[in-house]
């Protein structure tokens, strides 16, 4: 066997794997930090995703298939070194996928309704008073605020059940919670939109009733386009 272009990769002096491809391919280690705010951490809570990871890669394409040697979460402190070499031999990839060909776009499609609080007054006791029926996506301190990122567990064809949902369930809240609920700096009923290349126009209309009901206890709506990935 001729020797082939090879990555002797090292987590904090330790070999973690040698990568090759062969004669022909790609070969890639990359290490990257990511951090979600805005519409992109609203989506990775709705995913249940972490907002903010380091991670290292060690990849490889070759004759049509995917090759994947490690996927590490990285802490501050580690030292990753990348020693690009030659060798006859490379280490069997921990996993193996055949190349995916491109599929059909899948059209724009509406995906739910979060509600998005903000507010300086803790919100635990209003989101636990919601009930069972709400899904908590977030709750926590953003700075001097406190948020929460929240949905209703139903499916539905379009937004004006989900909003007339969280309408019904703010209502009955306590006095007590319905105070924070009033205080709060933001109350959002944001709806999610998942777009694709088609249709080429997509149009979201809400019932007069639901837009009156979301007025009635002083919340806003708004709207979030997901792009493709």
């Amino acid at each position: 066997m001729h020797a082939m272009t090879v990555f002797d990769v090292y987590l904090n002096d330790r070999q973690c794997c040698r990568a090759g491809v062969g004669a022909d391919g790609v070969l890639s280690a990359i290490v990257n930090w990511v951090k979600l705010t805005g519409p992109a951490a609203t989506y990775a809570r709705r995913l249940r995703k972490p907002l903010e990871e380091s991670r290292l890669h060690v990849g490889g394409l070759s004759k049509g298939t995917h090759h994947s040697w490690l996927e590490r979460n990285l802490r501050h402190g580690d030292r990753v070194a990348i020693v690009v070499g030659r060798a006859r031999t490379a280490d069997r990839p921990l996993r193996q996928e055949p190349r995916l060909q491109r599929r059909a776009p899948e059209e724009t499609a509406f995906l739910n309704v979060d509600l998005d609080i903000r507010s300086r007054t803790p919100l635990e006791a209003l989101t636990r008073t919601l009930g069972r029926s709400v899904i908590v996506l977030h709750l926590g301190r953003d700075g001097r605020d406190h948020v929460a990122h929240l949905e209703v567990s139903m499916s539905a064809p379009n937004p004006d059940r989900p909003i007339r949902r969280f309408v019904e369930l703010i209502k009955r809240l306590p006095r007590a919670e319905r105070r924070v609920w009033d205080r709060a700096q933001l109350r959002e009923l944001n709806i999610g939109i998942q777009s694709a290349a088609t249709p080429r126009s997509y149009e979201l209309h809400l019932d007069p009733a639901t837009v009156r009901a979301a007025a009635s206890v002083n919340a806003g709506i708004g709207v979030t386009v997901y792009a493709r990935t």
